[in-house]
């Protein structure tokens, strides 16, 4: 009976690997053949041509440079006004956080195309006013190439969801309202507790945050296709009609990067939550030991201390250096 139930038992682990690694194949033989494309040229044998046409272009620099600043800016503008935003509803105005969870997570049903043919069709509308307006010169302003904050504003609104959802989760785990009052009480303001004392305890999220909206803003393609920006992918995707070659190796390079930076991510994000569960539990550990001696009849202040117990500890002495 044991071994027909240890049978079962490890028949039904070997049937659940099954779509894990179908969707392993699935994601790997695609990139399996990028590589090949990438790195293999026929008779000609191993080759990096693909890789060094790239870096000779001033195109491929220019499309790489408005990318990588591109997304900066997004991860800049989505934590600055996100983080206080959500801070604040915790602290102050805890009945407007289900409208918060509603509009944070709006985009996720609006399509992109959609929502870029509406701010298309604004930026028409100020700019029909006529050369020498001030709507006409806000339009042109927006759509700058150098740095299109109209574009930025997207990828912002884009990544919207996905942030809010992971800040709002580390601020829900820890006990905001509790360090306030106690920055506030020491003579700490607004701003102060929430620089030195809020975000090094969600550290973990925003990292996590800002290496989600790099990714996405370094892949996207609709979005700046649509509004005519000459972003990474939209080269990748120019690039493919002259130089094959050189837009497969650009396309595996750019995977590589991407799924490198949400790898740290999440191993960073989860090495936090580690962290903070361990140290959770050694707590309530303490105050269990503590529960128990109290209920034995031990008194505790007649129980030998440790050298060590007179030291503040580490997280106390790094709330008030922040205080």
């Amino acid at each position: 009976m044991a071994s027909a139930i240890g049978q079962r038992t490890r028949v039904s682990k070997s049937i659940s690997w099954v779509p894990v690694i179908a969707i392993a194949v699935f994601i790997l033989a695609p990139q399996l053949g990028l590589a090949a494309y990438a790195f293999w040229k026929g008779d000609a044998g191993f080759t990096f041509e693909g890789f060094s046409s790239l870096f000779e272009s001033s195109t491929f620099l220019d499309a790489l440079i408005l990318s990588l600043s591109i997304a900066v800016v997004t991860i800049f503008v989505l934590i600055l006004v996100l983080v206080p935003a959500v801070v604040a509803v915790q602290l102050w105005a805890p009945k407007l956080q289900g409208i918060l969870n509603v509009l944070c997570t709006l985009p996720l049903v609006i399509p992109s195309i959609a929502l870029v043919a509406g701010l298309m069709s604004i930026l028409s509308a100020l700019s029909s006013q006529g050369r020498g307006t001030f709507s006409n010169s806000l339009s042109q302003q927006l759509q700058s190439d150098t740095l299109p904050v109209t574009l930025i504003g997207t990828y912002v609104v884009l990544c919207l969801p996905f942030t809010y959802r992971s800040i709002n989760a580390a601020l829900t785990a820890i006990p905001l309202r509790t360090y306030y009052e106690a920055s506030f009480s020491l003579g700490s303001g607004t701003w102060k507790t929430l620089m030195k004392i809020v975000l090094p305890n969600i550290r973990g999220s925003i990292i996590f945050s800002a290496f989600f909206t790099f990714a996405l803003s370094l892949g996207e393609y609709t979005v700046a296709a649509t509004m005519s920006y000459q972003t990474l992918p939209v080269y990748m995707a120019t690039l493919a009609n002259s130089d094959f070659r050189a837009s497969v190796a650009l396309s595996l390079l750019s995977n590589i990067i991407t799924w490198a930076l949400l790898a740290f991510a999440m191993y960073y994000s989860d090495r936090r939550a580690k962290k903070s569960s361990n140290k959770t539990k050694s707590v309530k550990k303490e105050s269990a030991k503590g529960q128990e001696l109290e209920n034995a009849g031990i008194d505790l202040k007649q129980l030998p201390v440790s050298p060590l117990a007179h030291a503040p500890h580490e997280n106390t002495k790094e709330t008030n250096a922040h205080v």
